[in-house]
Formats: structure tokens, C-alpha cells, sequence
């Protein structure tokens, strides 16, 4: 017994030891926090990953877009001199032809009607001796019984004349037409060049005479470039326009399409290109068919502050940058942004020249 309550009081006052040590770490712990107060930090910018510094800097800035161009000579539009309808058109943009090769055929406004009467003819010639046999066959049947046939005969007479005479009608107009000669008519390229533009009207439109069919390039002396087609309302918007041909710059001087022009081409089915003139210096190899890239000054401003476009971002309260400051700090600062290259951009108010930007990756 005296074992037993030996043990029970040791083990009270080791669990008493155990218990006041704890509260003794706890407190310890709590003074050394209240000791050591903890620093409260300010995110200034976005979780992103690692970006770079840019400078606010001042330079020049042009809006550019790209279109792709051709070099093309002189052209000359084709279109028949006659109405009628599209049999085929041979060509293709950008097919190379040579003096006199086709480019399209026309039938005449009575292809139509004579291909029609072609069926019709042999359609009437099949119907008379059909009803010839029928009629030949009435009559003899009449005379096997010993009936009297003649009206019958009389009858298929009446009916045969009329079958000729309706044949007949339809033949005179065939020939009359045949005589006309209605064969094809082509148009042939002016010279050696390469075809500019087709027509979009499919085989067997109708056409009018002085409608245009193609246009083939043919002048290599007067040489301009052709892309898609820039009404002149909105080219004299744009700042300028420059070419980029086998690796060289060269301006170009936009060319307005006529009135009239637009209103037949736009009749023919005709897509309108837009020209801009060029001078070659002595030297350059430029040919007719090279590629063009044709650079659009959509705007420019020269002297102005930038900084890299991506170092602007934008909230529900507008466009801002984070500004370097001393110790790697960040400021937001609201900003107000003109043109961008997509490169840089311009910034009309919020920065100053000289400072530093966190650009994102």
C-alpha cells in the first residue's frame, strides 16, 4: 500500500512540473511577440511573374498597318464588244500571258435561243412521226372494217400540214440565226504582261457590250503598286504610305480610282484595287508581278514621352503604371495614353521623362 501511494503522488507532481513548464513557453512566447512587432507590408502592384524596367522616353510613334501589294505596269481593261453570254473566262489573277493569248470567250445574245431550238426542232420531229403512225394507223383500221376512211384521211392531211408548217417556222429561224454567225467572240491579252483582274460573273452570265471582263498589265515603264482597295475618303486621313520591296523602302503617292471606274467595275463584278505611284532610283531591280508590302502610316507623332506598352495596365478606374522608385518600390500612377505602335505607347499625362516603369512580361 505504501508503494502505491507512493507512485500516485510522484506522478501528480511530475504532471504539475510538465503543465507549469507549457505555461511557462506560452508566456515566453507571447513576450517575445509583443517584443518584436511584425512589419506590415503593401503590395503596390499585381502578383506577376518576373518583369523588366523600362524609361519613360521621348521619340517617335507612327500607328502602322500592313497590307500585301504587288508591283503591277500598266494596265489596259478588256471587255467585249458585244452582249452576250460568258462562255468561259481562261484567265486567273496573276497568270502570266502573252501577246494575243484568250483571256475569255463570249457567245452571242442568241446562243440561247439557238441551243433551245436545236431541242425544240428535234422534239417536233419526233412528235410528227409519232402522230403520223398514229394517224396512218386509224386509217387502216377504218378500211379493215370496210369503213369509210376518208374522213380520217382528211384529217391526218390537216394534221400533217400543220406539223410541217409549225417545223418549217422553227427551222427558218434556226438558219437566220446560223447565218448571223453567232460563233465566239474572244478578247486576247494587249501585249506580253500578266492578268490584273477577272470578272466574277460565272459561265453563261449575260454581259453588255463595254462591260469589263479583265485587265491585263502589260507597261513595265509605268510601274505602280496595286493592294486592296482604300476608298480615297479614308486615305487622305492616313499620314502617308511606304513599300517595302525586296528588303527597300520606297514612298508611294496614292492614286484615287474615278468615279466611273468604280460604278463599271462594281458592274462587272470587279473587286477595285487601289494604285499608288513610285520612283525606282537607277539601280533597283523592281519587275512587274515582285511582292509589295505595303506599309500604312494610319498616324505619326514625332517628340513625344512613351514608355513600353506593356507596362500600362488597365482596372475599372482606367489605365496606370507602377513607377520605380528608391528601394525597388512601386507607385501606381493614373496615366493618360495617346498612339501606340504596339511597341510603346504614348503617354500624354501621368509620368515624367526620365523615369522608370515595371514592364510585365
Amino acid at each position: 500500500m505504501r508503494q502505491k501511494g507512493y507512485l500516485g503522488v510522484r506522478y501528480m507532481f511530475v504532471r504539475r512540473a510538465v503543465t507549469a513548464m507549457l505555461i511557462c513557453a506560452a508566456m515566453m512566447t507571447l513576450l517575445t511577440s509583443c517584443s518584436e512587432p511584425v512589419e506590415k507590408k503593401e503590395l503596390l502592384a499585381p502578383v506577376v511573374s518576373v518583369g523588366e524596367i523600362g524609361v519613360c522616353e521621348r521619340g517617335d510613334i507612327a500607328k502602322l498597318m500592313v497590307k500585301d501589294a504587288h508591283v503591277e505596269g500598266d494596265f489596259e481593261v478588256l471587255s467585249f464588244d458585244a452582249d452576250g453570254y460568258i462562255f468561259e473566262i481562261f484567265s486567273d489573277v496573276g497568270d502570266e500571258v502573252g501577246k494575243g493569248d484568250a483571256i475569255a470567250a463570249l457567245t452571242s445574245a442568241d446562243f440561247e435561243e439557238i441551243m433551245t431550238l436545236e431541242q425544240e426542232i428535234e422534239e417536233i420531229k419526233k412528235e410528227n412521226e409519232k402522230r403520223r403512225k398514229y394517224l396512218e394507223a386509224q386509217v387502216k383500221l377504218k378500211e379493215k372494217n370496210g369503213e369509210d376512211a376518208e374522213e380520217e384521211r382528211l384529217t391526218c392531211e390537216k394534221e400533217e400540214a400543220l406539223m410541217d408548217l409549225k417545223l418549217s417556222q422553227k427551222e427558218a429561224r434556226y438558219k437566220k440565226l446560223k447565218e448571223e454567225d453567232i460563233g465566239y467572240n474572244y478578247i486576247t491579252a494587249p501585249g506580253d504582261g500578266h492578268v490584273v483582274a477577272v470578272s466574277s460573273s460565272d459561265q453563261g452570265a449575260y454581259i453588255t457590250a463595254g462591260t469589263p471582263v479583265a485587265a491585263v498589265a502589260t507597261d513595265e515603264t509605268g510601274m505602280f503598286i496595286s493592294g486592296a482597295y482604300i476608298p480615297e475618303k479614308e486615305a487622305v486621313g492616313y499620314d502617308s504610305f511606304y513599300a517595302i520591296i525586296n528588303g527597300k523602302e520606297y514612298p508611294l503617292t496614292y492614286v484615287p480610282v474615278a468615279k466611273d471606274v468604280l460604278a463599271s467595275l462594281s458592274a462587272a463584278s470587279l473587286s477595285p484595287k487601289s494604285r499608288f505611284t513610285f520612283v525606282t532610283p537607277p539601280g533597283d531591280e523592281v519587275s512587274i508581278g515582285d511582292y509589295a508590302a505595303l506599309i500604312v502610316v494610319a498616324a505619326k507623332k514625332e517628340n513625344v514621352l512613351t514608355v513600353p506598352v506593356n507596362s500600362v495596365y488597365t482596372d475599372k478606374d482606367g489605365r496606370f503604371v507602377y513607377v520605380i522608385l528608391e528601394g525597388d518600390k512601386k507607385e501606381r500612377r493614373e496615366v493618360v495614353t495617346g498612339l501606340s505602335d504596339g511597341a510603346r505607347i504614348e503617354v500624354i499625362e501621368g509620368v515624367r521623362e526620365g523615369e522608370s516603369v515595371y514592364v510585365e512580361n
